[in-house]
């Protein structure tokens, strides 16, 4: 390449990176949430409903959603739990045995975890422990109902959400006064590839009911699509450049 096609090369690539055409977009993230405190291990839920009504409405955006109940999982406390097609979930933390650890069955009262799918029964718990959910096609999504949570047992900040789509993120989910059921979720723009959530407390809590979805079919907002037009237009005087001075 000579120096005025080298010269015009790196002026058209200056222009791609200003134009946001080359590069990763940062990552903008959209939470939902929803409490029933003190409700009943049968419900109903209506606030966590409908935080999960919102949140499917933001997931489906980036694709199809897709929801573990772990209703067809075998009961106990084993990891890796190959909890759907393409996702697994890895446990630490001590094993307390059912109704607090593990795919339970067991239901002791609206002060720790339980179920809440629909004519469902198991759940998943990790008292003083984490669970690492891993997923082989990355999500923009991720939802899920917490059980039985309490800020006498849990504190306020005793709960965290951990992500990472390149830079890591932290959620702290609002805990209920006295147990009883919340919806927490979130949405990113950039698609991630793990979530492990922290139980920092002494507190004994469940999840059911985890949602995520996989490949992005979004269109391209306005802005985005005017952007690789740009992209595409300097590509094209670059190559028409090229041909005029080889």
């Amino acid at each position: 390449m000579n120096l005025p096609t080298r010269r015009w090369g790196t002026t058209i690539l200056a222009g791609l990176l200003a134009a946001g055409a080359i590069g990763a977009a940062h990552a903008t993230t959209t939470t939902f949430s929803g409490q029933d405190d003190g409700a009943l291990t049968t419900g109903p839920f209506p606030n966590s409903n409908t935080a999960q009504a919102s949140f499917l409405a933001a997931a489906s955006v980036f694709g199809p959603t897709h929801t573990i109940t772990y209703e067809s999982l075998a009961t106990g406390y084993y990891s890796p739990i190959a909890a759907a097609p393409g996702v697994s979930i890895t446990l630490t933390g001590t094993n307390f045995g059912p109704g607090f650890s593990g795919i339970s069955n067991t239901t002791l009262s609206n002060l720790y975890g339980f179920n809440t799918t629909s004519a469902g029964s198991q759940w998943l718990g990790f008292a003083m422990g984490s669970a690492t959910f891993t997923f082989a096609t990355p999500t923009h999504s991720f939802g899920t109902f917490l059980t039985g949570l309490q800020t006498v047992f849990s504190g306020t900040n005793a709960l965290q959400v951990t992500f990472s789509d390149g830079t890591s993120q932290l959620f702290t989910p609002a805990i209920n006064v006295d147990g009883g059921a919340a919806y927490f979720g979130f949405t990113d723009t950039s698609p991630f590839s793990s979530l492990t959530l922290t139980n920092l407390s002494s507190d004994a809590w469940g999840i059911d009911d985890t949602t995520f979805n996989g490949r992005s079919t979004s269109v391209p907002e306005p802005g985005s699509l005017g952007l690789l037009s740009i992209g595409a237009l300097l590509i094209g005087a670059f190559v028409a450049l090229r041909r005029r001075l080889a």
